[in-house]
């Protein structure tokens, strides 16, 4: 079982698309993996014959696990690490959820019981609409970086089954339509199902933009790992509710007061 991020700890054999004693090539698809973070097509690492299979479809096990036995040519088995190729669509788990909806769940378990959550708010004036060709998030992205002195941004994407945070890299040193267009094109592979592993993992701190949708405001749970998440509202006349959620253990309430006010500066000076 390959190891497709940097905090994976097992993944699960979503189906298998070769058969033992077919004939495999180098770069050929063989197996779909199914993981928390992406789900990956994986290639042959060599030219061969898929000698065993070791872990059925529909399996989880954890990261370094052998999961099947090429024969070389020479006869030889090898025993090679396959290669990332290209993700693909998850794959339905036990009780019809996929591993990534039943990761979501597992995740928000261990936030609530382990992590002190506190929230606080803001209205606050954003000066997005001037510029319809930038992405709203950007500006709050942007205004993140700079106030809380962090690079990599998470930004929730919802996709059809389930949740994907990829990160926005170097938030500080772009400019605001730098961060549009990776905001914009981070969403579409994200729902393409065509992101990498290292897209996903290194945030820290996200932003999920709920306006997005209509609401109001909302005060989502703080990722495990991470500081906090910051969560604007619909904007109305140019006008929004910004809610921190913060982790009490890493700010406490005034320190994520300032934070969140510092946030209001940022989106409120001219860039």
């Amino acid at each position: 079982m390959p190891k497709l991020a940097d905090t994976l700890v097992e993944g699960t054999v979503a189906r298998w698309l070769k058969e033992p004693g077919e004939p495999v090539r180098k770069g050929e698809a063989l197996v779909e993996i199914e993981t928390e973070k992406v789900n990956s097509e994986l290639e042959s690492p060599i030219d061969g014959v898929l000698a065993d299979v070791l872990v059925k479809a529909g399996e989880t096990v954890d990261v370094g696990t052998l999961i099947a036995r090429i024969q070389e040519p020479s006869g030889a088995p090898a025993k090679l690490p396959l290669a990332t190729e290209k993700e693909g669509p998850p794959a339905a788990g036990p009780q019809g959820l996929s591993l990534m909806r039943r990761r979501i769940a597992e995740r928000m378990q261990q936030a609530r019981a382990t992590i002190a959550q506190g929230a606080c708010v803001r209205e606050v004036e954003v000066g997005v609409g001037a510029d319809p060709s930038l992405s709203p998030t950007a500006h709050f992205v942007k205004a993140l970086a700079e106030a809380a002195e962090v690079d990599r941004v998470g930004i929730a994407v919802e996709i059809a089954d389930g949740l994907l945070v990829p990160v926005v890299r170097g938030a500080r040193q772009l400019t605001l339509e730098e961060i549009s267009a990776q905001v914009r094109d981070l969403a579409v592979r994200a729902r393409e199902g065509s992101l990498r592993p290292d897209e996903v993992v290194g945030a820290e701190f996200t932003v999920t933009n709920v306006g997005a949708v209509g609401t109001l405001m909302a005060f989502p749970l703080v990722p495990p790992g991470q500081p906090g998440i910051l969560a604007p509202g619909v904007i109305h006349d140019g006008r929004c509710y910004l809610t921190l959620c913060y982790d009490r253990s890493a700010l406490n309430d005034f320190q994520a007061d300032r934070l969140l006010a510092r946030i209001q500066d940022q989106l409120s000076t001219p860039r």
